[in-house]
């Protein structure tokens, strides 16, 4: 017999309809949230909405101003360009400690299988999608990348979900992340350096065009 899950706080459950809501694209990047309209509409208390509001500031979805309260986190144009640019070289660098040990595919290869499976349910590709590009690091068993990994995860968590709001065609992201599963299975560099520069530097400026940027 297997345990039931554990019943979801009413914070948890207030903090997953913020973030179905930024998934979305219900809640735009830079967008005030005013918490009285919003404890109002979610039917919570303002402390409860807090907390939750508080543990999006953790993920990197929120952000919170003294004296200016909470927003939809947001990065600049250039800021995002910057990201995908030392995406790519620590992706690499993930891309080849996979390599050292041809057993550590399998690990990309659950992951994957995972983001393949995942429902219809936005917040779930999310989470997929995020877990892939985690599996991949932690498939290098590279100790930098694994104490990084948290403060990459922050970053990539909101773009992956403002970039899925704005262009929410899950058939063009399946598309993308397996080529470059491919691309890793290849064992070939110059094949992983097109397949990365397709899926992040591309994708990024793709995702500024559709954002007006």
């Amino acid at each position: 017999m297997t345990a039931s899950a554990e019943p979801r706080t009413r914070r948890e459950e207030v903090g997953d309809a913020i973030r179905q809501a930024i998934i979305l694209g219900e809640l735009q990047p830079g967008q005030k949230l005013r918490e009285v309209a919003l404890a109002c509409d979610l039917g919570v208390s303002r402390p409860t909405l807090r907390e939750a509001l508080l543990g999006l500031v953790q993920e990197g979805l929120c952000e919170q101003e003294p004296h200016r309260g909470f927003s939809v986190a947001r990065l600049d144009a250039q800021e995002l360009r910057d990201l995908a640019d030392t995406r790519l070289v620590l992706d690499r660098i993930a891309i080849e400690g996979i390599w050292a040990d041809p057993s550590r595919l399998a690990e990309v290869d659950l992951a994957w299988a995972a983001y393949l499976t995942a429902d219809n349910d936005p917040v779930a590709q999310h989470a997929a999608h995020v877990r892939l590009h985690q599996a991949i690091w932690e498939a290098s068993h590279n100790s930098m990348l694994g104490r990084l990994w948290p403060v990459m995860e922050s970053l990539a968590v909101l773009v992956l979900a403002q970039d899925q709001a704005a262009r929410p065609d899950t058939g063009r992201a399946r598309e993308v992340h397996g080529q470059l599963v491919e691309a890793i299975h290849s064992r070939d560099l110059t094949v992983v350096d097109a397949a990365l520069l397709h899926h992040t530097r591309d994708s990024a400026e793709e995702f500024l065009a559709l954002r007006g940027d």
